[in-house]
C-alpha cells in the first residue's frame, strides 16, 4: 500500500475533525462538553477503524504481490482484524510474512519514533496505543476520556506508525 493510498484513507479523518470544528464551537456549557467529549469518542473509534483498514488493505497489497491465490488467503484471514492493530500485533503480522519484515518495521519505527521524539517531544508509538485504549473504553463502556484536541493531536502523529507499517509492507 502506497504512503499515497493511506494518505486518502486518512484524509477522512482530517476532513471529519475539521467538520466537527466548524459545526460544534467549544463553550463553556455543560451540554457543549458532554457533546463534544461524545463526539471524541466517536472520533477516536473512527480513527482507529481508519488505522484496521490501513493495515488490511496493506497486508492485502503484500500479500498480493506474492501471489494471487496468497493475496486470496490474506482477505479470507485478514477480514476481521477487530482492533488487533496494537503495535505488537503490527510485528506479529510482519514476522508471519517474511521475518526480515518485522525487523524492517522495528527499525523503522524505532528511527521515525527517535526523529520524531526528537523534533517535537512526541512519542508516536505511545500516541498510537493511546488512541487505541480511548476507542477501546469509549467502544466497551462509553468512557469520555478524551477531547477533541487531545484526539486530533495523538492521530496527527499516531498515524506515522501506519505510514511506517505500509511502507515496509509496499
Amino acid at each position: 500500500m502506497l504512503r499515497s493510498e493511506v494518505d486518502q484513507q486518512l484524509k477522512r479523518i482530517d476532513e471529519l475533525v475539521a467538520e466537527i470544528d466548524s459545526n460544534v464551537p467549544v463553550t463553556s456549557g455543560y451540554q457543549s462538553v458532554k457533546l463534544r467529549a461524545d463526539l471524541a469518542g466517536l472520533l477516536v473509534v473512527a480513527i482507529a477503524a481508519t488505522y484496521e483498514n490501513c493495515v488490511k488493505e496493506a497486508l492485502y497489497s503484500y500479500a498480493g504481490r506474492q501471489h494471487p491465490a496468497f493475496e486470496g488467503y490474506a482477505r479470507r484471514r485478514y477480514a476481521k482484524i477487530n482492533s488487533r492493530i496494537a503495535v505488537s500485533d503490527l510485528k506479529s503480522y510482519c514476522d508471519l510474512l517474511e521475518p526480515s519484515l518485522k525487523a524492517g518495521f522495528q527499525a523503522k519505527l524505532s528511527e521515525r519514533k527517535k526523529a520524531i521524539a526528537e523534533r517535537t517531544g512526541a512519542n508516536i508509538e505511545s500516541m498510537y496505543a493511546q488512541l487505541l485504549d480511548w476507542r477501546h473504553e469509549f467502544a466497551h463502556t462509553g468512557a469520555r476520556n478524551t477531547t477533541l484536541e487531545e484526539a486530533s493531536r495523538a492521530h496527527l502523529f499516531a498515524k506515522r506508525v501506519i505510514y511506517v507499517f505500509a511502507d515496509v509492507l509496499h
